[in-house]
């Protein structure tokens, strides 16, 4: 019996080990990474390609004393900020409207966005280049409807690098706020209603408190996509509008400053981890308590 129970107990262990396993060994290879670039990020460089032995902050220090590589940072926060919250909007509204639609409106809405998530990055950056080009879709319907004389230049700008990442990231802020939408209880706003509540009150004091769950999760999501987002400003910035993911990789695969990218790389980290922080913070206090 004793020998029973103690096969049984290890047969119970052993099915769990079996499946953290595979994501212990993610984990523990992503610090692994982690560590190495924390590492080089406190050497010396000796120049292009070369790496001193000691300790210094000097890479910090000139990330942080200098006006030219700050603007990067502020850069992609200010451009990531405006564009979450464009995002927000957006999503909000493409969930809201699956979510009042008929179940086969639904699901064309769902297989649209699913489609795009799951196409190539590059190839959704390539195809927000042929809406935005200068002979895209929006300057010929612009052109067509007498609206503009001549085609407005959004590629290569700041406004053709938010268009594109707000179209690229929409799928991450749209499917948490479905998802805190079909979560709520059917018979809800007709609850509301009848306390005298009209559609309008109804939603921006029932629905929308609601759904921040989903709201917070997507802001999240989207928000560090754009601030780390290398291809879009690349692709549709054309150099002209870089931010701190173009630099890190000018500075570790054209420049081959290793130490300072890896500098530049960890205070992109710690700036990372301070807004999550911020804004779960944030929606933490708005949202109410179930």
């Amino acid at each position: 019996m004793l020998r029973v129970s103690t096969v049984t107990a290890g047969r119970r262990w052993l099915w769990p080990t079996t499946f953290l396993l595979p994501s212990g060994i993610v984990v523990g290879f992503f610090f692994y990474t982690l560590s190495i670039m924390l590492h080089y990020s406190v050497r010396p460089s000796l120049g292009p390609g070369l790496v001193g032995d000691g300790f210094t902050l000097d890479n910090y220090a000139k990330f942080l004393a200098s006006p030219f590589y700050l603007d990067f940072l502020l850069r992609s926060l200010w451009i990531s900020l405006y564009c979450t919250a464009i995002t927000a909007v957006l999503g909000y509204t493409i969930a809201y409207f699956m979510y009042r639609s008929s179940p086969a409106v639904r699901l064309v809405a769902g297989v649209v966005l699913i489609v795009q998530f799951f196409t190539a990055y590059v190839i959704r950056t390539y195809a927000v280049m042929m809406v935005i080009g200068k002979n895209g879709v929006i300057n010929k319907t612009l052109l067509g409807l007498g609206l503009v004389d001549a085609p407005l230049r959004l590629l290569y700008t700041e406004a053709g690098v938010a268009i594109g990442m707000v179209l690229v990231s929409l799928p991450f802020m749209v499917f948490p706020i479905f998802n805190s939408l079909q979560a709520l209880p059917r018979n809800l706003e007709i609850a509301a209603m009848s306390l005298g509540a009209g559609r309008l009150r109804t939603f921006w004091q029932v629905i929308f408190p609601l759904t921040l769950p989903g709201v917070a999760a997507g802001i999240v999501i989207v928000y560090l996509f754009e601030l780390t987002s290398y291809i879009v400003p690349g692709a549709l910035g054309g150099g002209y509008v870089d931010m701190m993911a173009n630099l890190i990789y000018a500075k570790a695969m054209q420049s081959f400053d290793h130490p300072f990218a890896a500098a530049s790389a960890m205070v992109m980290l710690a700036v990372s981890l301070a807004a999550v922080y911020l804004l779960q913070k944030f929606f933490r206090r708005v949202t109410p308590r179930q």
